[in-house]
Formats: C-alpha cells, structure tokens, sequence
C-alpha cells in the first residue's frame, strides 16, 4: 500500500480512496483488539465504512441497527473492540445517524463535512477488500512460519 503520509493533503484533504482502504485495514482489521480510533481521521473513515453498509433511503428499529453495526463490526472492522451502543451513540453524536424523536428509529444522517471523501469511495466493496487484506496477513504469517 502507498505511504500516505507522502500525501500533502493528508491531514486536511480529501480522503482518497488507496488512503481509505489503507487506513480502514490498519485500523479495522489489523491485529486487534483495539478501540475505536481517537484519530479523528481514522475515525471518520469508520464512520464512513458503517454507512457505506446502510441503505441510506430506510429507517431502522434500533434492533436493526444494532445488528447492522454487529455485522459491521465483524466483517469490516474485526480489530475494532467495542460495543454496537458505543458505536451507535459515536454515529448519532457526529451527526452519521438521526434518531426519530421517540428515538424508536434510526436513519442515516448527513453531518456537517468536516472531512471530504473522493466519489470513488463510495465504489469500494467493503468486505471484499477487508476480507482480501485478512486472507493476505494470513499468507504473511504462514510464511514467516515456514
């Protein structure tokens, strides 16, 4: 993966998406646990990994959601250990999720862009390339092993 750090626009800038996949398998799925980031750039690309698995269009029961954030957890964000509650409250509390006021649903938010992704974000198959990244850690290791 190419160093981002090389990046000029790395603090500030858009988020790209080889930053965005590189980012979310460092921190989402290389060797857990962890907590959720504090970076708030890592943090971000979290955030936007969950809503890239929502259907932005539907409202969700709170059990809805939290299966979805458990699914998200296990199959984006491995490494990541923390609970759906915690999860669910960072996402209400950046804006990422609206709850309706009697607070029985759920739907996904549009916060304020205090970070801006590349279109081509939005492209990229999740699971596929967490799943591809975990397969290659995997072929590392047994390597190292031999």
């Amino acid at each position: 993966m190419a160093n981002i750090r090389s990046n000029p626009g790395y603090l500030y800038g858009v988020i790209s998406p080889e930053e965005f996949v590189e980012r979310l398998c460092l921190v989402g799925a290389d060797r857990g646990p962890r907590r959720f980031p504090r970076k708030q750039r890592d943090r971000r690309i979290l955030m936007k990994s969950i809503l890239m698995t929502l259907d932005s269009s539907r409202f969700y029961s709170e059990s809805e959601i939290n299966e979805a954030l458990r699914e998200w957890n296990r199959e984006v964000a491995p490494a990541i250990e923390t609970d759906h509650v915690s999860v669910r409250r960072t996402l209400v509390d950046y804006g990422y999720l609206e709850r309706t006021t009697d607070g029985r649903s759920y739907q996904v938010g549009f916060p304020p862009a205090s970070v801006a992704f590349d279109l081509e974000v939005e492209d990229i198959d999740l699971r596929a390339t967490v799943a591809a990244y975990l397969d290659h850690l995997r072929r590392q290791s047994n390597q190292r092993r031999k």
